[in-house]
């Protein structure tokens, strides 16, 4: 599909190296990583994987040259995550938040942070990053246009000799229990709102007072970790305070964009999957003397998936391309992802629709896309993603 698009030698190229891995080293364990059990200790954690995706430079593909990364284009991670998401999102996840968090160092570190951590990515092979904001109490109410002080999170970050101690508790940590450095956003002046009164701290996971204290069970995205943090008098020295700036908004600028970016083509990537299931299955399946195929509600349900698909796609693609080009268009990375949830959610009901009592059977892998479905309307940044979009939509040109 999208051969409309016309991609580069090299984007080829990666989109077959991600097929192939897709083939190779998710789809054996998918379907076993997500029915098993969810506790601490991430037994359904795909490490193996992982190794995998470090030994062929898919973990670091988009990291800078001097870090052992090949400086991935946005449009190229959409095309990766596509492919590894139309056979299992946990992993497509897993892989693709490797090459997100590590950018808030890339473009707001310090020389020494990125030759520490970039570093030990690109050295160690189950080297991860995982990113902090959301507390019990606090989630997409961080992303409001709200500037008093009382609004946000509430990790406190308090001034201790040549560092800082942070006290809180974190929780819906992507990668929470599999990273071994954590980007820890707190409260560093609680006279002012949380935009501009907040700083990122740069937190290894075997740091002292440090915990993983819940890992939650999902009813989808089973393996993709999602865990509660808890901050008890941890110690952070001033080399690990991001980009050495107490009082940093690093919300815009290089990063702005990327998230939803991400989520889309994860998004994307199953609508393809189930409707590519639904199709297969409509031309198999008989009833009153024929293929349901050739019933006219369900040819005429299927057109309008593949539409939808389509639709969906294009326009998170060209949303890529012009993220690639170097314009940072918020609005059109927002739609995008709004979109791109709708579809893929309409899209996995539907193809409900066509397999009938088939469609709910563990057997089949279509109950799975749907569950994984949920994950974006209610945990991957949702209602966050709602409030921003309408957020920037009423902001005058």
């Amino acid at each position: 599909m999208m051969d409309e698009f016309e991609l580069t030698d090299q984007q080829k190229a990666f989109q077959t190296l991600a097929r192939e891995f897709a083939e190779r080293h998710i789809k054996p364990i998918a379907a076993e990583i997500d029915r098993m059990e969810v506790k601490m200790g991430l037994p359904n954690f795909p490490w193996d994987m992982l190794r995998e995706a470090h030994k062929i430079g898919l973990k670091t593909i988009a990291f800078p040259m001097e870090y052992g990364g090949m400086a991935a284009d946005h449009l190229t991670q959409v095309i990766i995550t596509d492919e590894l998401a139309y056979v299992d999102a946990t992993c497509a996840k897993t892989i693709s938040q490797c090459w997100k968090q590590p950018q808030y160092i890339i473009h707001f570190g310090t020389k020494d942070q990125r030759d520490r951590f970039l570093g030990a990515m690109r050295d160690e092979p189950t080297y991860m990053m995982a990113g902090a904001i959301t507390e019990p109490d606090y989630g997409s109410d961080n992303m409001l246009p709200y500037e008093e002080p009382e609004g946000g999170l509430k990790l406190s970050v308090k001034r201790k000799g040549d560092g800082y101690v942070l006290n809180g508790v974190k929780h819906f940590i992507a990668l929470g229990g599999a990273a071994s450095l954590y980007i820890v956003r707190g409260r560093t002046d609680k006279t002012v709102s949380v935009r501009k009164g907040t700083g990122r701290f740069l937190v290894p996971k075997d740091t002292p007072g440090f915990s993983v204290t819940a890992q939650h069970d999902k009813i989808g995205f089973r393996a993709y970790p999602n865990g509660q943090l808890a901050f008890e008098d941890v110690y952070v020295p001033k080399e690990n305070l991001l980009g050495g700036k107490e009082n940093y908004d690093v919300s815009g600028g290089p990063l702005a964009g990327w998230n939803e970016l991400e989520l889309a083509a994860t998004a994307m990537g199953i609508a393809r999957a189930a409707f590519e299931a639904a199709l297969d299955y409509a031309k198999q399946r008989v009833q009153g003397g024929k293929t349901i195929i050739e019933h006219q509600a369900v040819a005429g349900l299927l057109a309008d998936m593949y539409m939808d698909l389509q639709a969906g796609r294009s326009l998170v693609w060209q949303t890529a391309r012009i993220f690639s080009s170097g314009r940072r268009d918020t609005k059109m990375s927002m739609a995008s992802a709004r979109f791109a949830t709708k579809v893929v959610l309409k899209i996995t009901t539907d193809a409900l629709t066509i397999f009938g009592g088939m469609g709910v059977m563990k057997e089949l892998p279509l109950e799975k896309y749907v569950r994984d479905t949920m994950i974006f309307t209610h945990l991957a940044d949702g209602p966050a993603r709602q409030v921003k979009a309408g957020n920037l939509l009423m902001r005058p040109e």
